[in-house]
């Protein structure tokens, strides 16, 4: 009986615990440093449940951070730093691909494989500023020539 009424109670009360999750970040990780490095890209999967704004990204271990764009315009690259980025409700937008990205700044410190770097999302959902703190796990550098598609370049490695 306890166990019938524990699993109705879960179930009414499951969607509004669903509902009052409007963020969800997910696969965050950065590539280490090399040295004299002083930028770096957070790497992460941002999904809302509502229309929402970007307003930027920060960690303890940057002096700033930028939301950028890179596109192909007359067959070179150009890119640009936003102000913020508007997010369609039910969206999932992938950071470090398709153009978009989010650079720390100023590192303070190497980054190296293994270490957790807090990084702090500000996104305004609602009229409302909300901070989200997440953890970028780093990974390992690969360097690889080979993506750009290209025979002039070769692969190093």
């Amino acid at each position: 009986m306890r166990r019938s009424l524990f699993l109705i109670l879960t179930l009414l009360l499951a969607p509004q615990a669903f509902a009052a999750r409007e963020v969800i970040v997910d696969k965050v990780w950065m590539r280490e440093s090399v040295p004299g490095q002083t930028a770096a890209t957070v790497q992460l999967n941002l999904y809302v449940t509502k229309d929402a704004q970007l307003l930027g990204v920060s960690s303890p271990l940057a002096v700033g951070g930028e939301i950028r764009h890179i596109m192909k315009r007359g067959g070179k690259m150009q890119q640009r730093t936003l102000r913020n980025l508007k997010l369609a409700g039910h969206s999932n937008t992938l950071f470090g691909e398709r153009g978009l990205y989010l650079m720390l700044t100023g590192l303070k410190q190497a980054l190296n494989v293994g270490d957790k770097v807090p990084v702090v999302l500000s996104l305004k959902i609602d009229g409302k500023v909300r901070t989200i703190d997440v953890e970028a796990e780093v990974r390992k550098l690969e360097l690889s020539y080979k993506h750009y598609n290209d025979p002039a370049v070769m692969d190093h490695q």
